[in-house]
């Protein structure tokens, strides 16, 4: 282990010189609050004589005076050569017009971002092609794909726009006080060294994630429990999975890595779903072989990130519905599960995936502020291969706590629904009433609205029109505004302009333009229900009751537990 005080640009000039992060290390993090520190602090710097002192950088020696691994310090590193970019943009863009600059630009950067085919800093591999294309080749544009990306590129922008609003002498001065910046580098020598150092380390711009503490943690424990000549090889080893793992999250577009991690916990620890970090290491203290316990745990947490991978890019119809019902934190510990048990049978996911669309609608039907998490803890801890037994323990968990039971599904379909899971479930009724071998599939309407065929108030203050069930003084009846207008039988999907250009206007108006609708079959079919006949529609209480009993039917068998196919 070596220490050396060298200033910025002793730390780049050398042609043959790399810094390389490697991928089990986190991508670019930082964001627009510490990019204001770090250009706050170099006004600071400037306005004073104070020599400025940019923290610890951990290495590790992969060939000596060549090739170095960024242990701890990747963030600032990076940043400071993005900086670096934006200085030379602004300075080239006041010498092109006309401003007497005398700083060499080529010259510069060929110090810090690539020196005869030698590039000085290489990010993460799958950032690699952006930083290549916007911080060592200078280029303007990119089309990024990940946030460690989009934060490269915004952060080059950030940096030039607060740059452009400098004179150009301070720039100047910016430029000769972080080459005169300096910083403590530590070279360590192999895996053991780099896990100890790591773990002890507490110089870094922005917090870790838990994903990141635990891996140092890890990576410390193999140096402490590990044979004395197996150390090296099972640091790397954690090493080595953790770098599949990171690879994974890359690609990951809904949750993030933190997420994940509790998901895991949540589905093989067992005991709750806040896991912490200090939890892991509780339950981790208590096992008897530290060692395989850590082998053990990363595998599998390993294989969660892959299969939450596949689970993303799933094309099954009931995954989808997942997504579009939105996927609470207690249903991803089942899905983790699944994919453990069934592998890639697409059989068995789809019928977990059915049963779990089944969950969240009643929940979500339902929305009650009972505890749903804590009641289907032990489900989870009980669920194995058997879907079958999972079903009925679901069945039996819910009809048990009442509110998301059978009885209560029912009173909620027969009252006042929420607009959003209404939504939901009138598109599934959609899907359901289209032609035999038609599916609406991903289908939209333009500024999706619900329509109340009997309107909810006059338009304008205007008494109702002709069609619908009024009394004497042409207005509802208080039985019809409590049970009738809000029900399922009385609501429909629409777009916003049709529903604006129908308003309460008589019903043979409204029924003529629902008639007319190339898309929504739901619509179409109110003619089905109405009373009097085609040319006098009335659209009254018996009319709603006659849809709303379609609708409620299949509202119940469709989001019944005894609707699964095994």
């Amino acid at each position: 282990m070596q220490f050396s005080q060298k200033t910025i640009l002793e730390l780049f000039d050398s042609s043959q010189k790399t810094f390389v992060v490697p991928v089990y290390q986190r991508a670019y993090s930082w964001e627009t609050k510490e990019w204001g520190v770090f250009m706050n602090d170099i006004i600071e710097q400037i306005k004073g004589d104070n020599n400025y002192f940019y923290g610890n950088i951990l290495l590790e020696t992969i060939n000596p005076g060549i090739e170095y691994e960024v242990i701890d310090g990747q963030q600032r590193l990076t940043t400071l050569t993005i900086f670096m970019r934006a200085i030379f943009f602004v300075i080239n863009e006041r010498i092109q017009k006309g401003e007497k600059i005398t700083i060499k630009v080529k010259a510069k950067e060929k110090i810090y971002f690539k020196n005869s085919g030698n590039i000085k800093l290489r990010p993460v591999d799958y950032d690699r092609a952006c930083y290549d294309t916007l911080i060592i080749a200078g280029k303007d544009s990119y089309v990024t794909n990940t946030p460690s990306q989009n934060r490269i590129k915004e952060a080059k922008s950030y940096f030039i726009k607060e740059l452009q609003n400098e004179k150009t002498i301070s720039i100047i001065k910016i430029l000769d006080k972080i080459e005169k910046t300096k910083l403590t580098c530590i070279e360590l020598q192999g895996k053991k060294d780099s896990a100890l150092m790591f773990e002890l380390q507490n110089n870094r711009g922005k917090d870790l994630t838990n994903m990141e503490k635990l891996k140092s943690f890890f990576m410390y424990q193999m140096y402490v429990y590990s044979i004395p000549n197996e150390t090296e090889s099972n640091i790397t080893y954690i090493s080595d999975i953790f770098k599949l793992i990171y690879q994974t999250i890359n690609d990951l577009k809904k949750l993030n890595e933190d997420s994940v991690l509790v998901y895991h916990c949540n589905s093989f620890l067992g005991g709750g779903y806040n896991y912490s970090i200090g939890d892991i290491k509780r339950i981790f203290k208590d096992g008897k072989d530290k060692v395989e316990w850590i082998k053990s745990f990363v595998q599998e947490l390993h294989t969660t990130f892959s299969n939450i991978k596949k689970f993303e890019k799933s094309n099954d119809s009931y995954a989808l519905q997942l997504e579009k019902l939105g996927i609470p934190a207690y249903i991803y510990p089942f899905i983790i599960k699944g994919y453990k048990y069934f592998g890639d049978n697409k059989d068995k996911l789809s019928s977990l995936f059915h049963l779990l669309e089944i969950v969240v609608f009643r929940d979500n039907l339902i929305n009650s502020r009972a505890d749903i998490y804590s009641r289907l803890n032990n489900v989870l801890m009980n669920f194995t291969e058997d879907l079958n037994e999972l079903r009925e323990s679901f069945k039996n968990r819910f009809n048990d706590s009442w509110y998301w039971g059978d009885s209560n599904v029912q009173n909620y379909l027969n009252g006042w629904i929420g607009t959003r899971i209404l939504r939901y479930l009138f598109w599934r009724y959609e899907d359901s009433i289209q032609s035999r071998g038609y599916k609406i599939g991903s289908c939209e309407i333009e500024n999706e609205q619900i329509e109340h065929i009997s309107p909810q108030t006059p338009t304008n203050g205007e008494p109702l029109t002709m069609g619908y069930e009024v009394d004497e003084n042409n207005e509802y009846d208080e039985e019809f505004k409590s049970k009738y207008l809000n029900c399922l039988g009385n609501v429909m999907l629409i777009s916003g302009s049709h529903n604006a250009s129908i308003g309460n206007k008589p019903f043979v108006e409204k029924l003529n333009s629902y008639m007319s609708n190339p898309l929504l079959k739901q619509q179409a079919e109110i003619k089905q229900f109405i009373s009097g006949n085609i040319k006098h529609p009335k659209w009254d209480k018996t009319a709603i009751v006659n849809r709303h009993k379609i609708i409620f039917d299949f509202a119940v068998k469709t989001w019944g537990f005894d609707n699964i196919h095994m």
